[in-house]
């Protein structure tokens, strides 16, 4: 039984996989397993990385390749490879980041010296320019599941190891692609019994602004990441725990609202339209975001520059 299992889906990523199979089999920690889900990726990914793989002899025993049999998105991809894990932690990596090569070893010690269910770890973000920005940072606090709903800890998969135990419980998997980390890590974080952080960013997020998961500005994309948010609000309510979280419930009824904003009126006016009035007195949104909640409510958003979405 390895120590960690990393998942790694596979789509359309032939011009990062090398980068990425070659930070992940330099990885400082010797007893890893490497799971990578085709999800019927047209181009010459998989390719690519078995090539990487050859460089790498001692690993070839330490990876395992499955093949969706059709494209199925990353969420089904992720339940996938976690399904298949035989680690005693499993966390994900996305193909076109990579991370640090003491990543899973600096993250499986915590774990293992602090007996903790959890380890989260900081992370950088990388630009097409090569530039680079520290994430928003790590702080810790008592209540994870809440610092999750409020999205003060972002709701990644990939700076996230997580006991394999926890995945064995009746998680419910999203079956939409947008936000779709978010169900899965509030699923995960219920079933753990603690956690820790390590602030060094270990982790490299390879930020696109041309990407599908940058661009939030359409009917289809705000529609899943609704979907899956409703799929959070389902899974608090089948613990009992709607009313202890309802504060936390309804920031993130206004963080989707706000999502939406460049969407029409009428559209905006019925997403979570309970949610109108306590916008304007969050204040985890800036006066500006506010004021762009007013100016659409009032049907002037347009006279505005329009607001981009930042997670």
């Amino acid at each position: 039984m390895p120590s960690v299992s990393v998942v790694i889906p596979v789509y359309k990523v032939e011009r990062y996989i090398e980068r990425c199979a070659r930070s992940l089999f330099s990885q400082t920690l010797e007893d890893i397993e490497y799971i990578f889900v085709n999800d019927c990726s047209p181009d010459r990914s998989v390719e690519i990385m078995e090539k990487v793989l050859e460089d790498f002899p001692q690993r070839k025993s330490q990876v395992k390749v499955i093949s969706n049999t059709e494209n199925r998105g990353v969420s089904y991809t992720r339940m996938t490879g976690a399904e298949n894990a035989t680690g005693d932690f499993v966390i994900h990596c996305d193909s076109d980041d990579w991370p640090d090569p003491e990543m899973y070893s600096k993250m499986y010690s915590k774990a293992v010296s602090e007996n903790l269910d959890m380890v989260i770890c900081g992370a950088r973000r990388v630009y097409p320019d090569s530039s680079s920005v520290t994430m928003r940072g790590i702080t810790s606090t008592d209540d994870l599941l809440e610092s999750l709903l409020y999205l003060d800890v972002f709701t990644y998969t990939w700076n996230k190891l997580v006991t394999r135990k926890a995945y064995a419980n009746d998680i419910r998997y999203p079956e939409h692609n947008m936000l779709d980390d978010a169900p899965l890590m509030i699923q995960l974080a219920y079933h753990c019994r603690n956690w820790g952080f390590i602030e060094e960013s270990l982790y490299n997020y390879y930020y696109c602004p041309d990407s599908i998961s940058s661009a939030w500005d359409s009917m289809e994309k705000v529609e899943q990441i609704h979907a899956n948010i409703e799929l959070v609000f389902s899974f608090l309510e089948s613990k009992g725990l709607s009313e202890q979280y309802g504060r936390a419930i309804m920031h993130l009824k206004c963080w989707t609202k706000f999502a939406a904003l460049q969407l029409p009126r009428k559209y905006y006016l019925n997403l979570y339209p309970e949610a109108n009035i306590p916008f304007f007195f969050d204040n985890r949104f800036t006066v500006v975001e506010r004021m762009g909640h007013l100016t659409k409510i009032l049907g002037i958003h347009g006279i505005s520059k329009p607001f981009k979405h930042k997670r």
